[in-house]
This record gives C-alpha cells, sequence and structure tokens, in this order.
C-alpha cells in the first residue's frame, strides 16, 4: 500500500477542490492506502502546514496580486520575478521536507499546477516532481487558460512561467481534468493528453437529516420556521454569478408571486404566508482576492436595490461541525437539510460540486447553464430550473444579468414545484437516481484503480 499526499493552497474547507481531495481520500483509504494532506492552512485537523502555500501568505499574496491582477509593488517585472524564485525556493525546501519525513510514494497536486495564482508553488512543485521523479498524479480543477477570467498574467515573466510549468508534462506525470472541455484545451493549448475525472460523491451514505445538534440551524441565522431558504452553497466570488440568485428572489418577491405561494399548501406541509422571507443564504467563504476583491460588497448593493434578503453565513457553516468564538458553527451539510432550493448561477465551473451536493441533499436546483454543464451534465437528463447559457449584459458594477424573461419564467417554475409535493418529489428523486448511478465513489475507485495499475 502506498502512502499518497495531497498538496493544495488550503484543504479541510467547504470549496470544491477540498470537497473533492476529502472524497478522493476516502477511497483511497478504502482501498488501504496511507493519505497526507499538505497545505497553506493550519486551521484545519490533518494538514501539514506550508504557510507560503496559502494564498492569503503576505509575500505570495502579493506575488499574486502583482502578476495575476496589475502590476503596481514593483518597479520592473524582473523585481517581481526575482521575488517568486525566492519565494519558489523556500517552498520547494519545505515541500521535500515534507515528503522525506512523511515517506510520501505519490503525489497528488490540486490546482496548483494548473490554476495560475500562485506562480512560487507552480514552480517548486513542478521541480519536486522532476527532481524527485516520484509518481504524480496532477488534479487539475482549473486551468489559467480557460475561459473563468480569474487569471490576468500582468507581464511576460508572469506568462512565461505559465507557459512552462502549468501543467508539467514529465513522463512521471499523469494529468487530469474535470470536464471534456479542459481536456480538448489542454490538449490544443500544451500538447497534453489528459483524463477526465468527474467530481463524484458519496451517495451510499446516510441521508442529512435535522438532528438535535442542526435543529436550532434556522433560529440561529434568524430564520423564520415558514421562510423559504435558497441556499448558494458555493464560495462567493465573481464568477459563481449569484447576482443571478438575487434576481430570481427578486422576482419570487413579487406581490402576484407571494401571493401563488400562499394560497397553496408548500411540498413540505408548511403554509407560506405573504408577510414570511424569501432568503438567500450564501454558505461558502467570502473570497477577497484577485479579481474578485469587491464582488461581496456590489452584492449588497445589488441586494438592497431589489429588496432581496441575502445573509453571507460563512463564518457560521465550515467544513465540520465546530465553535467558533462562542458560537456554534454547523456544517455545509447541515445548511442543506433546512434550505428549500439551491441556486447554482454560476458564470463558469470547473464541474459542479455544489450541484451533486443539491442533488444528493434532494433539494431541486436554479441553474445558469454555465459551459461544462452544457459540455458533461447536460446530457445526463437532470431535471432543473434554467436561467438559460448567456448572459445579456453587465450593470453598472459589472454584475451578469439575463433576460427578465428567463427570470420572470424560472420564478414561475420554482413557484410550481414549491407548491406540489408529486413534482418535487419526482424531481429530487429523479435527480438522486441519475447522479447515483454516474457519478457515486464505486465511480472514482474505478478510475483510481486504473490510475495507480498505470504507475505499478
Amino acid at each position: 500500500m502506498a502512502k499518497v499526499a495531497f498538496f493544495h493552497n488550503a484543504l479541510g474547507k467547504t470549496d470544491g477542490v477540498s470537497l473533492e481531495v476529502d472524497k478522493w481520500r476516502a477511497v483511497l483509504e478504502i482501498m488501504g492506502h496511507t493519505v497526507f494532506y499538505c497545505a497553506g492552512n493550519d486551521d484545519a485537523k490533518n494538514v501539514y502546514c506550508i504557510p507560503e502555500l496559502s494564498f492569503m501568505h503576505p509575500v505570495s499574496n502579493k506575488i499574486l496580486r502583482n502578476a495575476t491582477v496589475k502590476l503596481v509593488d514593483y518597479k520592473t517585472e524582473q523585481d517581481l520575478e526575482k521575488d517568486i524564485y525566492e519565494e519558489a525556493a523556500i517552498i520547494k525546501e519545505k515541500l521535500l521536507e515534507f515528503i522525506k519525513k512523511n515517506e510520501i510514494d505519490i503525489l497528488i497536486p490540486n490546482n496548483l499546477l494548473s490554476v495560475g495564482y500562485h506562480l512560487p508553488a507552480l514552480i517548486a512543485l513542478s521541480e519536486v516532481i522532476k527532481e524527485t521523479g516520484l509518481p504524480t498524479i496532477a488534479h487539475n480543477h482549473d486551468f489559467y487558460f480557460e475561459d473563468s477570467g480569474e487569471v490576468h498574467p500582468t507581464c511576460d515573466v508572469a506568462q512565461n512561467i505559465l507557459d512552462t510549468y502549468s501543467p508539467p508534462a514529465y513522463p512521471n506525470v499523469q494529468n487530469l481534468v474535470i470536464n471534456k472541455l479542459a481536456q480538448k484545451a489542454l490538449l490544443e493549448k500544451k500538447g497534453i493528453h489528459s483524463t477526465v475525472v468527474p467530481n463524484v460523491f458519496d451517495f451510499n451514505q446516510p441521508q442529512w437529516q435535522e438532528d438535535d445538534y442542526n435543529s436550532d440551524f434556522r433560529q440561529e441565522m434568524q430564520i423564520g420556521e415558514n421562510d423559504l431558504v435558497f441556499l448558494q452553497a458555493t464560495r462567493v466570488m465573481d464568477r459563481k454569478g449569484i447576482e443571478l440568485a438575487i434576481d430570481v428572489i427578486a422576482e419570487l418577491n413579487k406581490p402576484e408571486n407571494k401571493k401563488l405561494l400562499a394560497e397553496k399548501t408548500l411540498y413540505n406541509g408548511k403554509k407560506f404566508s405573504e408577510n414570511d422571507k424569501i432568503v438567500l443564504l450564501c454558505s461558502g467563504h467570502i473570497e477577497s482576492f484577485g479579481a474578485t476583491d469587491s464582488y461581496h460588497e456590489n452584492l449588497l448593493k445589488r441586494a438592497e436595490k431589489e429588496g432581496v434578503d441575502i445573509r453571507f453565513v460563512g463564518e457560521r457553516v465550515k467544513h465540520s461541525r465546530g465553535e467558533l468564538q462562542g458560537n456554534k458553527v454547523y456544517s455545509l451539510w447541515d445548511s442543506y437539510v433546512h434550505s428549500d432550493f439551491v441556486t447554482y448561477p454560476s458564470l463558469w465551473e470547473g464541474w459542479g460540486n455544489q450541484f451533486i451536493e443539491a442533488i444528493f441533499a434532494k433539494l431541486p436546483v436554479v441553474l445558469f447553464e454555465y459551459p461544462v454543464f452544457v459540455s458533461d451534465l447536460k446530457e445526463d437528463d437532470f431535471s432543473v430550473v434554467s436561467l438559460g447559457d448567456k448572459i445579456s449584459g453587465t450593470d453598472e458594477m459589472g454584475l451578469a444579468v439575463v433576460d427578465e424573461r428567463i427570470i420572470s419564467q424560472a420564478a414561475q417554475e420554482i413557484v410550481a414545484i414549491l407548491t406540489d409535493k408529486e413534482k418535487y418529489t419526482q424531481i429530487v428523486e429523479k435527480n438522486f437516481r441519475i447522479a447515483k448511478e454516474k457519478y457515486s465513489f464505486e465511480t472514482l475507485r474505478t478510475i483510481i484503480e486504473k490510475l495507480l495499475a498505470h504507475i505499478a
């Protein structure tokens, strides 16, 4: 059995990459392997911390901002280059120490070799992989050259590093991607062949339910018993399109739609009144780096303008249950238990972790048909409320806008689902069956066995 190490800027979190790493860990441990985590955060259990791997480390963050957003803190790009390689040398030494200390057999970097934010980590990991010759499975969830619009190389130095190292094409590296679009782009741009590995979920675990711990979730979040909760479980960052969820809630808040909701018994037997609230609950971490700095503030402005009750509760919803400054912390799964609908209006996703979570939680989903949904998931025939696949423009704050008629139609479909128990149940059960068949842990184990067989 092998000792396997995962690498990321942060692990043990609720972002898609961290959650996917947890799934890989579970499958690998079932197979008998020993798993290690190495990342830049020190706020999660069982993570070997190299602080410089974090996007928030002072030097790493300065390099990130100047290399991928705007070159402002260096007189020349050569000064930036000097810092990049000095930081890379520090990270490389610490990576080698971690690998030697724990006698690691297989390396599995996640996104550090592909997404393009962290140039020192990219260089350091690439050199470690080449010099040690250790078998490496590069799990590339996002690429700097994709259409997500997150990484903008600010100078030739940054562009050259990305072109040279991201991702490495060494003989001991197997490159993985999580969708067909990325597979095609990687081959066309870099000449690198890759394997598509979709995100998966443990569909054999017990369903998340209300229990003694989470029974006060709504009360703690100041949400009424009969309020409707639309859960936005992603991180809060600009490509997540959360402004479209605000538009949907604003449409649902119109008197004619609230009246329709109040006229019938809801899917769960509750009665919604026109005085009850419709809450957009954002349970993910608010990102504050790169191009997404002002996004949270702009969402608040849009919500206030449209009269939408939006709550950002990421400080109270974490990877696992716990306590923070005397307050109970709930798991991400607890937030699904107390929600009625999931919003997934992402403009770009590498795959769609929170989409599959919503399917497992047996909640209906309203989503924007982001490119990877269209290329990889739509053919599975999931039943969703669609916001279309094209934005019609942006507002004065740069937030996305779709045609008002699409928003109106989506709201009508949502009302119909929420007020019809049979329709609600048919949708969520159908989606669950499809996802369990195609995106289970059994699927992932088969893929991992093939990857490890290639190493052997």
